[in-house]
């Protein structure tokens, strides 16, 4: 075989390859498969998949379960599926659940395209889903800015709030040290929207990894996965969110004295992103309100703790 036929032998398989690669790039969305997997494994628990039409919207969540309600509130970064996969087991028996994706998150799209740029407005709309569900009254459960929404559900509508659970909540403006602490956190960076909407790949995976109290290995392309179809889905929209939040969005602890519903503050010691200091402030605040560290997590306890976050949640609602 003469050398150049080779090298064109060469080339040509190279390119295959190539081709190969990209094509099975495409098709092997692992974050799209693992959304797929546990959406049968919820639909398996009774948990259906819906679209409910409210005046405020077009609502995705999962709903199913026996018992007293429990309207169950995602943050920031992921929608209802991922935040509450480890709790569907231990929940769906005991209480009816509702796990609703917030407006520009998940499936869920507002009615106005410039609107749900608050904790207030999405929480108005958490209490409309009620209502259309004909729920009367139920347990809420909220994490990070779900626990914001949750809040400003129990100050605006408490009439439809029967135990709270904020789970390193936002929604209480942040002290200058405790500024500084997230600041020191994340190597100096000092607007929280570039932490949680991050500009690439590797900033999105340096956040997820300080997050975690154990950080978790998360390959390549899960990650450029991770931020294509979560964190920059309706990117704008959440943009105009956090900036929303972050400039005099937030509420002082007066505002939190108006909270009239027995509540319970579940915190990671190690959160990084919403120090332990403002659960502890929240704690002071809201009258009668119990708080709770979990030794071995960070921000998301719900994932890294989930059997002692579904146990305290659970006995704090069962009474």
């Amino acid at each position: 075989m003469r050398a150049s036929t080779a090298r064109s032998i060469a080339k040509y398989l190279i390119l295959l390859v190539l081709l190969a690669g990209i094509a099975l790039s495409q098709a092997c969305n692992v974050v799209r498969w693992h959304r797929a997997s546990v959406t049968e494994h919820f639909h398996e628990l009774g948990l259906a998949s819906k679209v409910v039409q409210l005046d405020s919207g077009k609502m995705h969540l999962f709903e199913g379960g026996w018992g007293a309600p429990v309207l169950l509130i995602h943050g920031f970064g992921m929608g209802a599926l991922e935040t509450w996969e480890k709790q569907a087991d231990a929940f769906v028996d005991r209480f009816h659940l509702l796990a609703p994706d917030l407006f520009w998150f998940g499936e869920s799209l507002p009615t106005d395209k410039a609107g749900m740029t608050s904790a207030a407005e999405q929480a108005d709309a958490m209490a409309e889903l009620l209502r259309v569900a004909d729920i009367e009254k139920a347990h809420v459960v909220g994490v990070s800015f779900g626990g914001f929404v949750a809040l400003q559900l129990a100050l605006r509508h408490p009439e439809v709030v029967d135990r709270l659970v904020l789970v390193d909540a936002a929604g209480l403006e942040p002290t200058g040290e405790e500024r500084a602490t997230v600041r020191a956190n994340f190597d100096g960076i000092d607007d929280i929207c570039q932490m949680i909407i991050p500009r690439d790949a590797e900033t999105l995976r340096s956040f997820l990894n300080k997050l975690f109290y154990k950080p978790r290995f998360l390959p390549s392309l899960v990650v450029r996965q991770l931020l294509e179809d979560e964190f920059w889905k309706n990117k704008e929209a959440k943009e105009r969110i956090c900036r929303k939040l972050t400039r005099g969005g937030m509420l002082g602890p007066g505002d939190l004295g108006a909270v009239r519903v027995p509540t319970l503050l579940l915190w990671g010691r190690h959160d990084p992103l919403l120090p332990p200091s403002i659960g502890e402030r929240m704690a002071r605040a809201i009258p009668g309100a119990r708080l709770v560290f979990l030794a071995e997590s960070g921000h998301p306890p719900m994932v890294e703790e989930p059997e002692r976050f579904n146990q305290v949640v659970l006995d704090f609602l069962s009474r």
